[in-house]
């Protein structure tokens, strides 16, 4: 007889089925139980290494020994004629089924009673604008995705590794009842050695998924490896290899997904089911293109965005109907423009009919909504902004990027209270990202919070020690707070780590002229130049050293050219462009063709009644800028009264903490505006510390809106003060920098 014979004999077989099926039960009613309790996880584990224990133990007692009607006897003891094994035999394949079925049992009972999930009310993240708050989650199942390993031979598919945790995490994200770390706090912990217990303590949750991906293009296979770990014990919910064709990566993932969901005792209800559903591409090479985009928009540099955007539209081009290429298309377009490479008109103009296409297939595209909010506060249209804004948060209460820019448009409106609840909130989905972060930064510098401003200008250099962004959010709250000599301090630290950012030298310039220190600011402006001589800041740097030498017509001139090119990508640039222009008009005589530059430009103000659509505080200023020009033509224009009653109406949405200069100088023109000089000069007198920002050279000296104040003894006291404070703090700013003067 031979061996395997033998241990069927013997029943060593039926003994370790009987063994396994019924401490498998065990384990599972051990669970419920335990965790009814509240005992630690260890007794679980205690229990697992037992049994594991017993097992052997029973397959060797099955072996040596027998049950006879006398009792337990050696095997070798027992005459072969007289073994009632095939007896036993027969009582363990009954014992066998009877466990089996109060195995299925209990299966069934866990399947369908006892992970039905409890029913609740779906969140909402956005309330109509009146009353629009961010609600807290009803408790529910966390996990953050960590970038998965490139494990493939060569080591050179890093990008399509992290592209997939990408795919993986927002469609996780798409899960109602599953709350996902945010990618960049994810991708914050790439390459680290670092405990997984540590990890979700930090981006405070419960399971983290990870893995790694080995790529294979010359077989067109791809292996990916993937496991669900509970951080508290370390313990593995799920684990599983996938070792498929690379065109089947799109159902891989899906796959992930809803493993992932069913570990975490998820349902997933049909509108999950419908949201999971991964776009596959015609093209895989689209498909590797869309992940190189990724790879590229990721590093948010100016040089990777235009690489992202070649990329996208290479794989837009292989297949035109892929929407996630499409969206990072679009959402590359808005933050190029925000880099000076190109004018806001161009990128909504680009952006808005592709995201027009995408939100006809589908309507609940919490992405397409958020980028369709942005393209259209670049067109001015906050209102209409605000309300894509609350569509993308009604359908995707987490989306960190809808709530990062619609926390900016409400402080840029001046509902500074109501745009920090949403900037937090991102802060609190995404920790660890600097976007989210540097946002809050410059938020809390609006309200001139330096102290606040500095906690996350801390949490970026710690995050990210060579970035720019850890000095360059400081060089502007200073510069907001009137603190040029500080500012300079920090832009020059920014400088050290990104030698080719001709925006910050452009910073550096403008603060020495604005010092009083021309040569620096001429030398500065040249360093600019060298990069970015066709892009705003620059130029906008090259007007206020204009103001500064009091060479109006060479500020206006230079102003007007960029005006008429379409260099408006940023506000600030701008403002001061528009401003030094037609207070040149003013002084020229000129107001007709000053107030036909502003219908061209703002045609709603010239309506009955206005449709005043616009930013509160910024608008507020150009409403101002307006009746006063339609008062210069008619003393007695309804129409101005008008509008200086639209700009205190804004002005009164302001909260009062917000950039105090430049509230104060809101206010001050438009107590001009209404004929009250002494209102106006109190107003500007009051500013803390009598400190302007950056820009105030020119705001105070060359705005047509003020020159009623400019004989006015005050005014010119006003004015002696801040030369004044310019001269110490130039001083400050040489000894600060150790240079000779």
């Amino acid at each position: 007889m031979s061996f395997f014979d033998e241990l069927k004999r013997r029943n060593v077989f039926r003994v370790g089925i009987a063994y396994g099926v019924t401490s498998w039960l065990l384990i599972q009613v051990a669970d419920i139980l335990f965790e009814s309790i509240g005992a630690p996880a260890w007794v679980l584990q205690a229990m697992f290494v037992l049994l594991g224990v017993g097992f052997v133990i029973a397959l060797l007692f099955a072996w040596a020994f027998e049950l006879t009607p006398e009792g337990v006897k050696r095997e070798r003891e027992v005459d072969r004629s007289q073994s009632i094994t095939p007896q036993t035999g027969r009582k363990l394949d009954r014992t066998i089924i009877a466990i089996l079925v109060l195995a299925l049992g209990y299966f069934v009972v866990d399947k369908f009673y006892l992970s039905v999930p409890t029913v609740s009310t779906p969140e909402t993240a956005a309330a109509p604008a009146s009353e629009t708050t961010v609600e807290e989650e009803q408790a529910p199942q966390t996990i953050a995705v960590l970038p998965f390993v490139d494990m493939s031979a060569e080591g050179d598919n890093e990008y399509f590794s992290d592209g997939l945790t990408e795919e993986l995490l927002n469609i996780l994200a798409k899960i109602r009842e599953l709350r996902v770390a945010g990618r960049t706090s994810s991708f914050a912990f790439k390459g680290k050695d670092e405990d997984l217990r540590s990890i979700g303590e930090k981006l405070s949750v419960e399971t983290i998924l990870e893995g790694s991906v080995r790529k294979d293009d010359k077989r067109n296979r791809v292996r990916i490896t993937a496991q669900l770990v509970n951080v508290e014990d370390g313990y593995h919910l799920w684990s599983e290899t996938y070792d498929r064709d690379l065109e089947d990566i799109f159902a891989i993932q899906e796959e992930i997904a809803r493993e992932v969901a069913q570990a975490m005792r998820i349902t997933l209800l049909g509108e999950d089911e419908e949201r999971i559903a991964h776009q596959a591409v015609t093209d895989l090479s689209a498909y590797d293109l869309y992940l190189q985009g990724l790879k590229s928009f990721n590093g948010y540099t100016f040089a990777s965005l235009k690489r992202a955007e070649e990329e996208f539209d290479q794989a837009i081009r292989l297949d035109p109907n892929y929407i996630p290429a499409q969206l990072k298309q679009a959402e590359t377009w808005l933050e190029l423009s925000q880099t000076g490479a190109s004018s806001r008109n161009e990128a909504t103009s680009n952006a808005i009919p592709i995201l027009e296409n995408i939100l006809n297939q589908d309507s609940a595209n919490s992405e397409a909504h958020a980028l369709m909010a942005k393209a259209l506060r670049f067109e001015r249209k906050s209102k209409a902004a605000e309300q894509e804004f609350q569509l993308a948060l009604d359908t995707n209460p987490r989306n960190v990027y809808a709530l990062t820019e619609y926390g900016r448009l409400l402080i840029d409106s001046g509902t500074a209270t109501r745009g920090m609840e949403y900037l937090q909130e991102a802060g609190r989905i995404d920790p660890y990202s600097v976007r989210v972060l540097w946002n809050l930064q410059m938020a809390h510098s609006f309200l001139l919070e330096p102290h606040k401003a500095g906690d996350y200008t801390r949490r970026i250099g710690e995050i990210l020690p060579d970035n720019p962004m850890q000095y360059y959010g400081p060089g502007i709250a200073h510069g907001m707070a009137g603190n040029l000599a500080q500012a300079l301090v920090s832009d020059m630290k920014a400088i050290e780590l990104d030698p080719n950012d001709y925006e910050l030298k452009a910073g550096v310039a403008m603060d020495w002229a604005m010092l009083g220190d021309l040569e620096m600011a001429e030398s500065w402006a040249q360093k600019a130049d060298e990069t970015g001589s066709d892009q705003p800041i620059p130029i906008l740097a090259r007007v206020l050293i204009y103001q500064s030498r009091e060479q109006y017509g060479l500020a206006a001139d230079l102003s007007k050219r960029a005006l008429d090119r379409g260099l408006d990508n940023r506000q600030a640039s701008n403002s001061v462009f528009r401003r030094t222009w037609v207070s040149s008009l003013v002084r020229s005589g000129k107001i007709s063709e000053a107030l036909a530059f502003y219908k061209e430009t703002f045609p709603g103000a010239f309506q009955d009644p206005p449709d005043l659509d616009m930013d509160s505080q910024r608008r507020s200023a150009q409403l101002v800028e307006i009746a006063m020009l339609l008062q210069m033509q008619d003393p007695g224009s309804p129409h101005a009264a008008t509008l200086l009653d639209a700009a205190a109406q804004k002005l009164q949405l302001i909260e009062a903490a917000w950039i105090p200069w430049l509230m104060a100088s809101r206010q001050a023109a438009l107590a001009t505006a209404r004929g009250d000089k002494s209102a106006a000069i109190e107003n500007l007198l009051g500013t803390k510390d009598n400190r302007f920002g950056r820009r105030w050279r020119g705001l105070l000296t060359n705005w047509f809106v003020l020159d009623p104040l400019r004989a006015e003894p005050e005014f010119q006291h006003l004015i002696a003060m801040l030369e004044k404070d310019m001269e110490n703090q130039r001083e400050e700013a040489y000894e600060l920098l150790g240079i000779a003067k």
